[in-house]
């Protein structure tokens, strides 16, 4: 009962949400809008627990729904044969539903959106074309009320985005991060590996929920980018003490000052005020320390620029580039997530057609919308079973509703008063944290299996059926994520691919655009592992080795192609390209070459790449076997 308890807080947004659906219902039903209950639907998708989230939600759903209602309503009027008609959906459904892995934050609500709203207003269409447009109108129109509603009600009731506990938490972790790295020069990496694998889960974590935080003003997009050169920061930081302390390697003179260096530093961004911008200690004079320092100002100052006012931060003399980070991007499940989404759409499309069946429609419309929901999240089989017992419930309530209570007030106000205690409940569950994931779900096939407002007065088992095929939708979609789970550990071993792929890109002859790509882009892939692993509970402390070392190989490469070009340079390239295969036998050949008189003017960057290799063997070996080799 305690896990239960409802407090103020979960009460005042239960009473908010469950208003906001009441006041749009009634705004719909008294000005005639065809299928008022869709009004009620957008204020349970909507709500989020911070104003900024909400309002962008909101817009993006009004966007979301204008266009894919425009599209399905094109599609309906092309004049070919059904299926072509259907395979057009698919099409459309299947890039959305790629997008939700491309477009980050709630930019990717309104690709979702679109891809419904396109299905809603096509696969109806089979049995009843003639009423597509006033279906597609009604649609948008219900999603404005919806909308308008939900933001101004909800919208008094939703507190402000907490950025300034997200700046505290990021700068704690940076604080984390330095601390790692003075570890690091007196212990070396593999005696901080559970810190290491700490930090890095966090922060990558981190940086995913920046987006949401920040969501909601001009402002918040522009912290984003100090937001990211923190990360850059924060990753070069630590990278940078492992490529100055590799495991296996005899300590340098020096590493014990340079520690002493960044414990008072960790200390400072610990502190309430943290350090001044651009004050930089003075590290102890070690060879290849300058690119710890380097790292370590950068993190500092995106520190001290996020703790200041925008105009302030970015008017400071000693403000540097920004560091760029690539977008956060999951290609390998965007094109999973459009394949499955725009087969199954297009399939249960025909079969509904096909079958010229009501129930075959809602089922039809059921599978696209479910997939589309599923296949958007990183871990649906986490989602899964919430979904459905939301939806199983929420179809069981709307058979009661619409068999024992609509048919007693079939029209306002008693509609109305009818309506409203079976709102309280849905707000209450969708307020609750225990249960707020299955409440959107209850609220949402509650309010499309009763068909509240409804003037036709439908049979018991057409009732029943309409609740079933709900249920039957999400029994397919649903179970197919419980039985056959999206893993973590494949999309690590995805990542750990495209570290490979661009480390060989960068060592052709010309590289072209690969160096400055992996500048952007090396950070941004550390980031994408680190949060899958993290996610991936039964890797647990198995994590492959190199993490961070992959960075310094990334750098010694660079520092390759800067060198003067010579036979040695052209004879490292080659071993190179043997990283990926035989990262042990590539450094052996390396360190040879470093020791013959040919390679004497490139000794250290490639000792460097020797070194980068060893230390992160494990990384490039991630996965090639089948299975990964964590041990």
């Amino acid at each position: 009962m305690t896990a239960l308890r409802i407090d103020r807080p979960v009460l005042v947004r239960a009473l908010a949400l469950a208003l906001s659906a009441w006041v749009a219902f009634a705004i719909a039903t008294l000005v005639h809008v065809q299928n008022a209950y869709w009004a009620a639907m957008p204020v349970w998708v909507v709500a989020q627990a911070s104003r900024g989230v909400l309002i962008e939600r909101a817009l993006f759903r009004v966007l979301g729904t204008l266009l894919g209602a425009a599209v399905g309503f094109a599609i309906l009027h092309i004049p070919v044969d059904p299926y072509v008609q259907f395979a057009l959906l698919g099409l459309w459904v299947a890039v959305n539903g790629g997008l939700t892995h491309v477009l980050r934050g709630v930019h990717g609500y309104g690709a979702l959106l679109a891809g419904i709203t396109a299905a809603i207003v096509v696969i109806p269409a089979v049995l009843a074309p003639g009423a597509s447009l006033d279906f597609a109108t009604a649609r948008v129109e219900c999603t404005l009320i919806g909308v308008v509603v939900a933001t101004v009600i909800t919208g008094l009731a939703t507190p402000e985005s907490p950025r300034q506990a997200f700046f505290l938490r990021i700068r704690l972790l940076s604080a984390d991060a330095v601390a790692y790295a003075a570890g690091v020069l007196r212990s070396g990496a593999s005696a901080m590996g559970g810190e290491k694998r700490r930090i890095l889960a966090e922060i990558s974590e981190a940086e995913v929920s920046a987006r949401l935080i920040l969501a909601g003003s001009f402002e918040g997009y522009r912290r984003l980018h100090d937001v990211d050169s923190l990360m850059v920061g924060v990753l070069g930081t630590m990278s940078a003490a492992v490529a100055l302390q590799p495991d296996g390697h005899p300590r340098a003179a020096g590493l014990d000052e340079l520690a002493q260096g960044l414990e008072p530093v960790a200390e400072s961004l610990r502190s309430e005020g943290g350090l001044p911008m651009g004050e930089v200690p003075r590290l102890a004079e070690v060879p290849g320390s300058e690119r710890l320092a380097g790292a370590l100002a950068r993190l500092l100052e995106a520190n001290a620029a996020l703790g200041r006012p925008l105009d302030e931060a970015t008017a400071l003399p000693l403000r540097r580039e920004l560091a760029v980070l690539a977008p956060h991007r999951e290609w390998p499940q965007a094109g999973r997530t459009a394949l499955a989404s725009g087969v199954a759409t297009f399939l249960a499309a025909a079969l509904a057609h096909g079958s010229g069946s009501p129930l075959a429609v809602q089922v039809a419309v059921g599978v696209c919308i479910f997939s589309l929901v599923l296949g958007s999240m990183a871990l649906p089989h986490h989602i899964a079973p919430k979904l459905l017992a939301g939806v199983v419930t929420g179809a069981f309530v709307a058979v009661l509703y619409r068999l024992l209570v609509q048919p007693t007030f079939p029209s306002p106000p008693g509609l109305l008063w009818t309506l409203a205690p079976f709102l309280l409940v849905g707000g209450f569950l969708r307020a609750h944290p225990r249960t707020t994931l299955a409440g959107v779900d209850f609220n949402m096939c509650f309010l499309l299996a009763s068909q509240a407002g409804a003037t036709t007065i439908p049979g018991t088992m057409e009732v029943i059926g309409g609740s079933a095929a709900l249920a039957a939708a999400a029994c397919l979609v649903a179970g197919n994520y419980i039985l056959m789970p999206r893993s973590s550990v494949r999309q690590a071993e995805e990542t750990a691919e495209v570290i490979r792929r661009d480390l060989l890109r960068m060592v052709e002859p010309d590289p072209g655009a690969a160096i400055e790509d992996w500048r952007a882009r090396g950070s941004r892939q550390i980031l994408r592992l680190s949060l899958h692993l993290g996610r991936a509970k039964d890797l647990g402390e198995r994590w492959p080795k190199g993490i961070l070392a992959v960075l310094n190989l990334g750098y010694a490469i660079e520092q390759l192609h800067e060198a003067p070009e010579d036979g040695a340079k052209a004879e490292a390239f080659g071993h190179l390209r043997r990283l990926a295969q035989d990262p042990a036998g590539t450094a052996e050949a390396l360190r040879s070459l470093a020791g013959k008189p040919a390679g004497s003017s490139q000794q250290a960057v490639l000792l460097d790449l020797a070194a980068g290799l060893e230390t992160s063997a494990d990384l490039l070996t991630f996965g090639r076997s089948g299975k990964p080799d964590l041990n």
